[in-house]
């Protein structure tokens, strides 16, 4: 009796290994190491990620710093502007990144489906927030990632995508968003023929498709905004002006949101000439509410 007692014993623990190793192996199936010349590279590791969402393989990317052991590091979701290829993730992309992953963060960002190598077809703030939502999944099942610390930031059309993952209840810590799209009718209008071809083919017609772009802006279910917001946007942006914005401030003030908000004298879109500033105004919003989960969980 005493002989089968131990061999059952040894067969769980053997059906116990093989069921971690085969988890650990499926996590790091995902993973492929990239070398990425730039500032950052002795402090920081980049993987391209392969990652299945709604049964398609979507690429993507991970970037954290090189010493992960025993820490608890805080989530940074990237959420990328642009359509199809065109504002794809790229090395200029991932130099970026690598800068939040050296100051402590795990970033990973999605190129979307149908987009950079991903399987699938765009569709520009539809199914695609599944790929987004899947990715912080994946990484909140990494054992140095605290699942519980967790900021993003949305570019541009990354803005609206940033506002679909509050709308699917996932909260943050804190949010920036960076000249983002709040509301597509007007982002419509206000662009010209190629772009307006462009959504007709991803979204559909703002008349005949109406609650696709209402399902996309967040100016029409605000009240699912969850996370304290910082927004920030150029006064001469051609591609999503910056009224968009504040018409989004509006509904938070009314709501009692918490947000911030700051236009930029004469930037362009990508608020190109108040890069640094921009970034150390993001860098203080993640510190400053992150230090605040700390204080709620040292209290609790």
């Amino acid at each position: 009796m005493k002989r089968w007692s131990i061999v059952v014993l040894l067969a769980v623990i053997g059906l116990s290994l093989t069921l971690f190793l085969n988890h650990a192996e499926s996590r790091d199936d995902f993973k492929r190491k990239m070398y990425l010349m730039s500032p950052y590279a002795s402090q920081v590791d980049v993987y391209e990620l392969t990652y299945p969402s709604d049964g398609l393989q979507i690429k993507g990317f991970l970037l954290q710093p090189k010493d992960i052991k025993n820490k608890q590091l805080p989530l940074l979701v990237y959420n990328r502007g642009g359509n199809r290829d065109h504002g794809a993730v790229n090395k200029r992309t991932l130099e970026y990144l690598s800068s939040w992953a050296a100051k402590g963060y795990v970033v990973v960002t999605t190129q979307y489906r149908g987009n950079g190598g991903s399987e699938g077809v765009e569709t520009y703030g539809g199914d695609d927030i599944h790929d987004v939502i899947n990715l912080i999944h994946w990484a909140e099942s990494l054992p140095y990632v605290n699942e519980n610390k967790k900021v993003a930031i949305g570019y541009s059309r990354g803005g609206m995508m940033t506002y679909l993952l509050m709308k699917n209840d996932i909260q943050f810590d804190a949010v920036a968003v960076v000249a983002g799209i709040t509301d597509m009718f007007q982002f419509y209008e206000q662009r010209g023929t190629e772009m307006k071809s462009v959504l007709q083919q991803l979204v559909g017609d703002p008349v005949r498709d109406y609650d696709k772009y209402t399902s996309r802006s967040v100016i029409y279910w605000s009240e699912k905004v969850n996370s304290p917001l910082l927004l920030l946007h150029g006064d001469r942006d051609k591609k999503v002006h910056h009224t968009q914005a504040q018409k989004l401030v509006q509904h938070l003030e009314k709501q009692g949101k918490e947000y911030k908000f700051i236009v930029y004298k004469g930037a362009d879109h990508p608020i190109k000439a108040y890069f640094d500033e921009y970034n150390k105004e993001i860098d203080q919003w993640f510190t400053t509410h992150l230090n605040q989960t700390i204080e709620k969980e040292g209290a609790s």
